[in-house]
């Protein structure tokens, strides 16, 4: 029988994980670095997208590993889910900035491609760690989740 914590945990924590990253490419890339547009259309953005990042990854990790992988496999597949819903994403947002210029896709697009893909491998990693091993669980209990 699944537990309920095991369904909340990779919706939660994924959800955590982006939109913190969100945040950031928000006062990093949307303030700092292209202050150019609205900043409360660019906040819509990064907030939406983290939240719906999240939520599909979670999802994703909910289907095709909760309940049906054990570790070594699961936080392989979920650090993969998880990698691999992100680099969709920046794809995706590098299309889209280059139509409306908010975070700095047509001035720096290597920075832009990199900016996104090399965080999203180092906390898939790090998503993996929370939700598997024994260390990272006892942090998620400890914060209530």
């Amino acid at each position: 029988m699944i537990e309920r914590r095991q369904v909340v945990r990779p919706v939660a924590v994924a959800i955590a994980f982006t939109l913190a990253g969100e945040v950031l490419i928000f006062l990093i890339w949307g303030i700092s670095l292209f202050p150019v547009g609205a900043i409360w259309r660019k906040l819509i953005w990064t907030t939406t997208c983290g939240v719906a990042m999240g939520a599909s990854i979670g999802a994703f990790v909910n289907v095709f590993v909760t309940g049906q992988l054990r570790p070594p496999k699961a936080p392989i597949a979920a650090a993969a889910i998880y990698f691999s819903v992100l680099a969709f994403c920046v794809a995706l947002c590098y299309q889209i900035d280059l139509s409306i210029g908010f975070f700095g896709a047509r001035e720096a697009p290597w920075l832009f491609i990199l900016g996104g893909l090399i965080p999203a491998l180092v906390t898939s990693y790090a998503y993996a760690w929370l939700l598997y091993s024994n260390s990272g669980q006892a942090i998620l209990t400890r914060v209530g989740l």
